[in-house]
């Protein structure tokens, strides 16, 4: 038998992340970051109505653990 390797035509990734309400808005609020690929290779973003923050670090964060995850799908190799 032949072998075969698996072709990947599309891959989206994505990553939401929620929190309550603050003090100028009584809604939810949630925050996605996903990848998109339109054939170049993957480009990174962001979509959200509302998402309120006063620690930078915080947002960094998500956008860390975001690259983490996303990092561990591009490194497995298809069989």
């Amino acid at each position: 038998m032949e072998d075969r390797k698996t072709c990947l035509l599309s891959q989206e990734f994505q990553m939401t992340f929620t929190q309550d309400a603050d003090c100028c808005d009584s809604r939810s609020q949630f925050l996605t970051i996903k990848t998109e690929n339109g054939g170049g290779g993957d480009f990174f973003v962001i979509e959200t109505e509302r998402w309120a923050f006063d620690d930078i670090p915080e947002l960094v964060n998500m956008l860390m653990r975001f690259q983490a995850k996303h990092n561990l799908i591009k490194s497995k190799e298809l069989e």
